[in-house]
This record gives C-alpha cells, structure tokens and sequence, in this order.
C-alpha cells in the first residue's frame, strides 16, 4: 500500500512538471535578460543550482564531520543523570 501511494505521488508531481513545462512554451517571456526569453531556461536553471546546492553541501559535511569520539568524557550523552542535573522520580513527586 506503501509504494502505491509513493507511486501515486511520483505520477502527480511528474504530470504536473510537465504541464508546467508545457506552459513554458506558451506564455510569453517577460524577463530582464536575454537568457530568461529561452524555453525552459528556469527549469534547467533550478535543477543545476539544486544539484550543486547537494554536491556543495556534500563537501561542507567532509570538512566538518567531527569522529564519533570528537568530545570525549566530556559528551553529555556520557554523564550519569546526577551530574547531569536532572532530577530523580522522588524528588519531582515531592
């Protein structure tokens, strides 16, 4: 049931791309630049800026993954609920 409403989706998203594309050809360009006056130029625009937006952000996850281990002893995660701060079952029904 799952993959048929994903399927669903995908149909309806690709349909309306389409007809949106399809449009492109019809309504007149209004554009500032003499690039903005091609047929599916903001389609193509938008898919190469989105592509380098994932391969971008791709290379900024290389330069600031940190090791799993990065903070050490120090790593909240790592503290017991005492040092912690927060407070037991009995002291909140109190």
């Amino acid at each position: 049931m799952k993959g048929y409403i994903t399927n669903k989706v995908l149909i309806g998203l690709g349909t309306i791309c389409l007809l949106l594309a399809g449009a492109d050809f019809v309504r007149a360009p209004h554009g500032h630049f003499e690039v903005e006056h091609m047929p599916l130029f903001f389609a193509a625009f938008g898919f190469v800026i989105y592509a380098l937006l994932i391969f971008l952000s791709k290379a900024l996850r290389r330069l600031i993954l940190r090791p799993e281990d990065y903070y050490g002893d120090h790593a909240t995660d790592q503290e017991d609920e005492h040092s912690a701060g927060s407070e037991t079952s009995e002291a909140r029904d109190a």
